[in-house]
């Protein structure tokens, strides 16, 4: 197969088409509760869940691109996007061998703070083999520490880079702007509606619970004297099937639901711009299951418990529909095997020094990531054990005793309240990687028009 060296061997850039988005949106607007959270996004607040309902979209998305590509040139793909309980939303088949889309973004609002030349395929090329710290050169082919599970395994991967101008998870509502308003429940309400093993008991037991919506104002603006109304529309389940109900809101009243409901993935607003900046919605429910359901990692804790409020502000929504100019270039692939061989010839990186944000500082194994990477360590013995085959090296191997680690691995860390802290390259500046990960690049992948077609 031919390795990546021109121009010509990028497939060149694809527009996402209305059908392409219309699948995406309809697989993320009901697939939360059942999709693994690889990015390790959690529940921990309304804009990380909604970041993490654009990266179910923009999976999705890309797939649904790359199957269209694909099945004109000849291929056989195979994804079922009904099936989003059952199947991991980046399990994809061409000719009968699992790949894993990996695509990075690059939002082009930002290429003047970054100070960063605009993307294009010559810019790729004549930067494919660089490795070194200055991380505007440096366009490293990731996959994050936490995908490396036996039980996740792919035969290969698929590299895409995806450019649109606005940042997909910061735009703002506007008035008539034909946005796909959508929020997805956090905290305790997340616990509560996505929880997939009560899910799985309410509808065992065919008793679930129905929403509620309270539109509460905050601050009364002078000579307003008609009620505002605002169609939601909920996203949930009932009896394993998808389930939609439209409900009117009306400022400082109250309504509920009338459908029962197994799960609620996420709402849609039909125009958040109604909303001024001190309005409320605050979303409670009528439980009709009152069993005691545990969490698994903490059985002291009950699943089912509905004493939680669900408060939406106008903030509090993340735009869906995307951008006209978005676009995906499908750089290569490469086999695993190859990758897990690769990855430990590449130097190790984090965020670039106060001094001199224009270069990564060079990786250094912290207590944490150590006990990390040990974790890596003790479940690829007990799979070697057994007899499975497992590719990539024993980690505690590539660091040495003055905590250097010698191999491609670039660090991210997560400071509470605070910006994440990793390693830049040129889709994620200072300030913007959020998960470690391991890394090839360009130069290493082969050209996708050597994908295999048997």
């Amino acid at each position: 197969m031919k390795k990546l060296s021109k121009l010509s061997d990028i497939w060149p850039a694809f527009q996402a088409q209305e059908s392409d988005i219309q699948e995406a949106i309809d697989y993320a607007r009901i697939s939360l509760p059942w999709t693994f959270d690889r990015m390790r996004y959690g529940p921990r607040s309304q804009k990380a869940v909604n970041n993490r309902i654009v990266h179910i979209l923009v999976g999705v998305l890309n797939q649904t691109i790359l199957e269209r590509i694909l099945t004109k040139k000849g291929y056989e793909c195979c994804k079922d996007w009904t099936k989003y309980r059952e199947s991991d939303v980046f399990d994809f088949m061409i000719n009968d061998k699992k790949y894993d889309v990996k695509t990075v973004y690059i939002y082009s609002e930002y290429n003047e703070s970054a100070n960063r030349e605009y993307f294009s395929i010559d810019l790729l090329i004549s930067n494919k083999d660089y490795k070194g710290p200055e991380w505007r050169h440096f366009f490293p082919m990731m996959v994050a520490l936490s995908q490396l599970t036996i039980e996740k395994m792919k035969d290969s991967y698929i590299f895409g880079i995806a450019e649109t101008y606005d940042d997909l998870r910061k735009r703002k509502p506007k008035p008539s702007d034909g946005g796909f308003w959508c929020a997805a429940p956090f905290k305790k309400a997340h616990s509560f509606f996505h929880s997939t093993p009560l899910v799985k008991k309410r509808e065992q037991e065919e008793r679930g619970f129905k929403i509620k919506a309270a539109w509460k104002r905050n601050q009364r603006r002078l000579f307003e004297n008609e009620k505002r109304e605002v169609e939601m529309t909920l996203f949930g389940e009932w009896a394993g099937d998808r389930q939609t109900e439209i409900i009117k809101l009306v400022e400082e009243k109250s309504t509920i639901s009338k459908k029962e409901f197994s799960s609620l993935s996420c709402v849609l607003l039909e125009h958040p711009a109604i909303l001024n900046s001190n309005d409320e919605i605050i979303i409670t429910v009528d439980n009709f299951f009152d069993k005691f359901v545990p969490k698994l990692t903490k059985p002291s804790t009950n699943l089912n418990d509905p004493v939680f409020e669900w408060k939406l502000q106008k903030t509090s929504f993340v735009n869906l529909q995307v951008p006209k100019d978005y676009k995906v270039y499908w750089i290569g692939h490469i086999p695993f095997t190859e990758f897990a061989a690769l990855f430990p010839s590449y130097n190790s990186y984090f965020i670039p020094h106060p001094k001199n944000m224009d270069a990564n500082q060079l990786g250094k194994a912290t207590p944490r990531l150590k006990n990390r990477l040990s974790t890596l360590d003790r479940k690829r013995k007990k799979e070697l054990d057994k007899g499975t085959n497992v590719p990539w090296p024993e980690f505690s191997q590539l660091v040495d005793k003055r905590n250097n680690i010698k191999a491609g691995l670039l660090l991210a860390a997560m400071r509470r309240g605070a910006k994440p802290i990793g390693a830049a390259c040129y889709y994620y500046p200072p300030y913007a990687m959020q998960e470690s990960a391991i890394y090839v690049l360009p130069g290493d992948l082969y050209t996708m028009d050597s994908l295999p077609q048997a």
